[in-house]
C-alpha cells in the first residue's frame, strides 16, 4: 500500500467519527487496496459460550447484499461466532479460519457451505481489544473464486490499521454517546413551561425547545427573519433586541451576567426576555408570558403533598388566580367547606398564608412542566 493511499484512507478514516456514512467508503478502500471482496468491523463481545457483534460497519458490496449476508452469518448462526475456544483463547493478532477449525471439523464443512451461498472465499481478520472485555476486529474475505491466500504484507497492512480503527471507533462512540446525550436533553427541555432559545451574536437560531417555538409561532412579538435571526415585530425593540444579544454574547467580561427587556411588540400581551451570556460567543434567551395562563395539574398536586382530590383542585385553583369565593362557586361548595378544605391543604402544607401556599407550589417541580 502506498504512502499517498494510506494517507488518504486515515484522513477518510478520521473523519468518520462525525460523518457516520463514510465508513463504507473507508472500507471500499480497503477493498481495492487488498483486493478483497468484504471488509467489515465489528465490536465484539462475548456472551454465553459465544461472540456476540455489538457494532459493525460493511463495504458498500457487502451493506447492499446484507440480507444475503445476514441470512448466513448473522451472529446466531455464524460457525465463528458459535464456536466456544474462540471466545477462550482468540486474543489479539491476526487469525485464519484454521485458528478456529480442525480439517475434519463439521462446523468448518457448515462454513465453507454458507462461504460458497455468499459470494466469499479465503479469510483473514485482524483483532485488538478494547475496553471492558469487547475486542475490535476487521474481518476480510476474498471473492469465492479468488484462490490466493493472504500474505505476510497484507496481514502486516491489516494489524498497522488496527490502532488507527481502533481510535477512530472509539470517538465514534465517543460522538454517538454525545449526540444521544443532546438529543435526549432537548426532549427534556420540551417538557418544560418555561421557554429557552440559544442563538449566535447576531441573533441566528442554533436551538430552542417546544415552548420557545410555540411562542415564535405566533409570531405577535417574537419572531424568526427570512436569515433565522431572532428579531421582534416592533423596529425599535429588534434593534434593541439585537444590541442585547450581540453584547451579552461578544463581552466575555460579563459572561453570565444577566441583561432583561419587555417587549410589548403592537398591541399584543408583552413578553419578557431574559438573555444571558455563555460559551463560544452564545446567549441564552429565557421567554415567559405573564399573561399566559399557568397550568397546575391537580392530580400532580395530589401526590406532592398528599391532598386529598379536592383539596388538590382547591390548591391548584388558587395558585391560577382564583379566590375562595369563585372557587366555591365553580365547585358547587358551601364557602363554609372552602374555608375548611382550605385550612387543610395549609396545614399539609405547613403554611399560614394564602400567598405562601401559592409560593409552595409556585417553586415546586411539577410547576415547570407542561402539560
Amino acid at each position: 500500500m502506498s504512502t499517498l493511499r494510506i494517507s488518504r484512507l486515515l484522513l477518510d478514516l478520521y473523519a468518520c467519527p462525525t460523518e457516520r456514512r463514510r465508513w463504507p467508503a473507508v472500507l471500499d478502500q480497503l477493498c481495492h487496496t487488498l483486493n478483497v471482496r468484504s471488509a467489515v468491523i465489528q465490536i465484539l463481545l462475548p456472551a454465553t459460550g459465544q461472540l456476540r457483534s455489538r457494532w459493525m460497519v460493511r463495504d458498500s458490496a457487502s451493506e447492499a447484499a446484507h440480507v444475503l449476508h445476514d441470512r448466513y452469518f448473522a451472529d446466531a448462526v455464524n460457525p465463528r461466532m458459535l464456536v466456544k475456544r474462540s471466545v477462550r483463547n482468540i486474543g489479539e493478532g491476526v487469525f485464519r479460519d484454521s485458528d478456529f477449525f480442525a480439517p475434519d471439523d463439521p462446523l468448518w464443512a457448515d462454513l465453507k457451505r454458507r462461504l460458497a451461498a455468499t459470494g466469499l472465499g479465503n479469510y483473514l481478520s485482524a483483532r485488538v481489544a478494547l475496553s471492558g472485555g469487547e475486542a475490535l476486529t476487521l474481518v476480510l474475505h476474498r471473492a469465492a473464486n479468488e484462490r490466493r491466500d493472504f500474505s505476510r504484507r497484507e496481514e502486516r497492512v491489516a494489524l498497522d490499521l488496527m490502532p488507527h480503527l481502533r481510535q477512530a471507533v472509539q470517538l465514534s462512540d465517543t460522538m454517538l454517546e454525545a449526540h444521544q446525550h443532546v438529543r435526549q436533553l432537548s426532549e427534556a427541555l420540551d417538557t418544560l413551561q418555561f421557554a429557552l432559545a440559544m442563538c449566535k451574536a447576531d441573533g441566528s437560531l442554533c436551538w430552542s425547545n417546544q415552548a420557545a417555538k410555540d411562542i415564535l409561532a405566533k409570531r405577535e412579538v417574537l419572531l424568526l427573519n427570512g436569515a433565522r435571526q431572532l428579531t421582534a415585530i416592533c423596529a425599535s425593540e429588534a434593534k434593541q433586541l439585537r444590541q442585547t444579544i450581540a453584547h451579552a454574547a461578544e463581552d466575555p467580561t460579563h459572561a453570565g451576567s444577566a441583561h432583561l427587556l419587555v417587549l410589548k411588540g403592537l398591541g399584543s400581551d408583552p413578553l419578557q426576555v431574559r438573555v444571558q451570556g455563555v460559551a463560544r460567543a452564545r446567549a441564552l434567551l429565557v421567554l415567559g408570558e405573564p399573561n399566559k395562563d399557568v397550568l397546575v395539574p391537580p392530580e400532580l398536586l395530589r401526590q406532592l403533598f398528599a391532598l386529598s382530590p379536592a383539596e388538590s383542585r382547591l390548591a391548584a385553583a388558587l395558585c391560577v388566580g382564583s379566590t375562595l369565593d369563585e372557587y366555591a362557586q365553580r365547585a358547587g361548595v358551601a364557602i363554609g367547606t372552602a374555608r375548611y378544605q382550605l385550612k387543610q391543604v395549609m396545614g399539609k402544607m405547613h403554611v399560614s398564608k394564602q400567598s405562601q401556599l401559592v409560593q409552595r407550589v409556585c417553586t415546586s417541580a411539577l410547576f415547570h412542566f407542561r402539560d
